[in-house]
């Protein structure tokens, strides 16, 4: 009788599950699933272009658990305190293998136990958590140093007759766990030393078409310091898509970069790149909470690039904060605010330079390293109206793959 239930319920759960993958998702993770009768597994992994330990100390904040971790509306600390604010804060709790918390399901369930397994600093956290009377799951977050930043993935695994329930809804909101997190690792500071400045400006410079040539060289003998050390966003993100472009053609540079390594430098001018990308552009407004329902309206539209342009960092917290809300369903869309389009800055019309390519090769090639998962070129865009025409031209792409 058992077996019977136990495999009916797997069979109802495989379809539910593959009504639910077949959905259209926006998952910029790499994702898959296990399942077999009483145990599941769900594995995701995203590449986060910051240092571990700010992908650490977000990872570990449990008290912000709700705003990324589906599922989750509090994790609240088990410490032995005769003051009733120590029993609500981590401040007095010992953050260590066996230490107990209670976790507040997304649902009208109670609070229910669960406790810290593992805790090696900047490499794996894992904790035990119940959702349910049920149901409980053991999740594990490793961390991976990248030359490009962190790679962080993301096991949960469950065991027993109600261990479905781990893949119940996983494509369309538990898959985006890493997304969400990506919304609460703060952005590294760069000191701006003018005197370092000046004796920049006053050494030999190169153009842009220079600067990519020899970062793109440096990457294909191993070393990214001089990609990843390039200060201007478009720029740096040409070279990393040629370099890729080379890497596909046996490690050979374009004609174009290989001309431009015999560039010499000029002394005492500026380089002909422009300089990064500035964090003004956005309207006006005498109250914060108009220029929050400015920029999520924008990031709901697709154009991350306000809200990423507020240059106060509690209200650009805010703004996340209340992204990954309404994308959860939490809270609605808040209404744009008035007079918001006619005080915005108008976007660029001018994209950068490809190296004398037409604006059609340069679409199709992009369109083909979109597709191939290569969007660092094409984000680095700053023709709007171009960027969204390409983007979409990727959506096409892969649907017609698919």
């Amino acid at each position: 009788m058992i077996m019977t239930i136990a495999i009916s319920t797997f069979f109802i759960v495989v379809t539910m599950f593959i009504l639910d993958a077949s959905r259209d998702q926006a998952i910029t993770s790499q994702v898959s699933t296990y399942m077999q009768p009483f145990a599941a597994e769900t594995i995701v992994k995203h590449n986060y272009g910051a240092k571990p330990d700010l992908v650490w100390g977000a990872l570990t904040k449990l008290s912000d658990y709700n705003f990324w971790f589906p599922g989750v509306l509090r994790i609240l600390p088990v410490v032995q305190t005769d003051r009733y604010v120590h029993r609500y804060s981590f401040d007095q709790f010992n953050f260590s293998p066996g230490a107990a918390i209670r976790m507040r399901p997304f649902s009208l369930s109670p609070s229910f136990k669960g406790q810290i397994t593992s805790v090696e600093e900047q490499k794996q956290f894992a904790l035990e958590m119940r959702f349910n009377p049920l149901h409980k799951e053991t999740v594990i977050f490793d961390l991976n140093p990248t030359p490009e930043g962190t790679e962080v993935t993301c096991r949960r695994t469950s065991r027993g007759l109600f261990s479905w329930m781990t893949l119940w809804g996983f494509t369309t909101n538990k898959s985006k766990i890493l997304d969400n997190l990506g919304y609460f690792i703060p952005e590294e500071a760069i000191e701006d030393d003018q005197g370092q400045t000046a004796d920049q400006a006053s050494g030999p410079q190169y153009s842009r078409e220079a600067i990519i040539a020899r970062a793109v060289q440096a990457g294909l003998d191993g070393n990214m310091d001089l990609v990843n050390a390039i200060p201007d966003k478009p720029t740096r993100g040409m070279a990393k898509a040629m370099l890729v472009q080379s890497k596909r053609k046996g490690n050979v540079m374009p004609d174009h970069l290989v001309k431009a390594l015999s560039e010499e430098p000029t002394e005492g001018s500026a380089p002909s790149a422009p300089a990064t990308e500035s964090s003004g552009g956005l309207p006006a407004f005498s109250n914060p909470e108009d220029l929050i329902a400015f920029v999520v309206n924008k990031a709901l539209d697709g154009d991350d690039e306000p809200i990423n342009a507020i240059t106060d960092k509690p209200t650009r917290g805010k703004a996340k904060a209340m992204l990954v809300k309404i994308k959860r369903g939490s809270v609605d869309r808040p209404a744009m605010p008035e007079g918001s389009a006619a005080t915005a800055t108008p976007p660029v019309d001018s994209a950068p330079s490809t190296g004398g390519e037409s604006e059609e090769d340069m679409v199709a090639r992009l369109v083909d390293a979109g597709v191939d998962g290569n969007m660092d070129e094409i984000n680095a865009l700053d023709n709007k109206v171009l960027r969204g025409k390409i983007k979409a031209a990727i959506v096409k792409a892969k649907r017609a793959k698919g």
